[in-house]
């Protein structure tokens, strides 16, 4: 059985694209060392020119699971894109069965930050990473789930914001926005972070340790920002200024179903809305110190992130996520 020291899924997307070349060109692991996948052997050629391995792995198909893991000592394992939760359950219990199967030795669940170190039942996009944490704990493999802090570049989708927005409109709620702190995070750094962890392992940083019998490594930015916050920093880097409106939920959530320049649904709005209830509650407001410690520096804040994305774009900033055409709710 031919060993293999790193295989990543994920890696044509933003976050996997980012620990893979990280891996690669700040971290200089030898080519060879890494097995790169995708569910489409057409992605072969792109891996191979850069001396990757390849091999093809496709949730929904537990044969190619099984067939690309087998000998691989560290399990890159990132969530499906499926928007469907009872689908993705699905892929992900495939994965976690076909890695007990061949005997994967550690697992690094990418997860989601809703809830710290706790657990949040509330928001649907968190209940898939819920439910694969408690696979993992029943296969009594090696794993770490690695909670993200949610992306400050995907500030557009969460606030439903565009470059051509007359207004800012969230919605008026109890506790109200402006006290609803979150742990907004750079994705770049979080793939810097993510690779340094793979790469190096939890004995080179001995201050991280994982909680909880799931395994749990928070990694978010030190400082926290609410909406308002986010809103007075686009408006400090753009001419066109933007005021914020607050309307009632349901009028909130009509108005975005009504107005909104990606075509989302009045379901994936109300979906939204749960977020924000959540959001208010404190669902994203845990921050930890193990993104600055595998940085070597303090991460940037979700203020810092967003001037520099909009003024950067001459205020033009997008998010390919908030346009496109409807949504599923999940």
């Amino acid at each position: 059985m031919v060993s293999q020291k790193y295989l990543l899924t994920g890696v044509t997307g933003g976050l996997g694209g980012k620990i893979l070349e990280d891996m690669l060109n700040r971290l200089n692991l030898p080519a060879a060392s890494i097995t790169a996948t995708s569910r489409s052997e057409s992605s072969r050629g792109l891996f191979e020119s850069q001396g990757l391995n390849f091999k093809v792995l496709d949730y929904d198909r537990p044969e190619t699971i099984r067939e690309a893991l087998v000998g691989v000592d560290n399990f890159l394992f990132m969530s499906a894109s499926e928007f469907d939760n009872d689908k993705r359950r699905i892929m992900h219990r495939n994965v976690v069965d076909a890695a007990k199967a061949v005997g994967v030795r550690k697992t690094w669940y990418v997860s989601l930050a809703f809830g710290g170190f706790g657990v949040n039942e509330k928001v649907s996009v968190q209940a898939v990473h819920n439910w694969t944490e408690e696979m993992l704990i029943e296969s009594n493999m090696d794993f770490v789930s690695i909670r993200a802090g949610v992306y400050a570049d995907a500030f557009p989708l969460f606030m439903n914001w565009y470059p051509e927005s007359k207004a800012i409109h969230l919605p008026k709620l109890e506790p109200p926005v402006s006290s609803g702190y979150i742990a907004l995070t750079s994705r770049d750094e979080l793939g810097e972070g993510i690779a340094s962890l793979l790469t190096q392992g939890l004995e080179a940083h001995p201050s991280i340790k994982p909680h909880g019998e799931r395994q749990i490594v928070l990694l978010t930015s030190a400082v926290t920002s609410t909406f308002i916050d986010i809103a007075n920093a686009i408006n400090s880097v753009r001419i066109q200024q933007q005021p914020v409106d607050f309307l009632e939920p349901t009028e909130w959530v009509e108005d975005a179903a009504k107005t909104d320049l990606g075509s989302k649904s009045k379901a994936w709005f109300e979906t939204r809305l749960t977020w924000f209830r959540e959001m208010c509650n404190g669902a994203l407001e845990t921050t930890d110190p193990a993104l600055e410690t595998l940085l070597g520096r303090k991460p940037l804040s979700g203020v810092e992130i967003v001037k520099s994305l909009v003024g950067g774009s001459n205020g033009e900033y997008t998010w390919h996520q908030n346009s496109g055409g409807a949504r599923s709710a999940k």
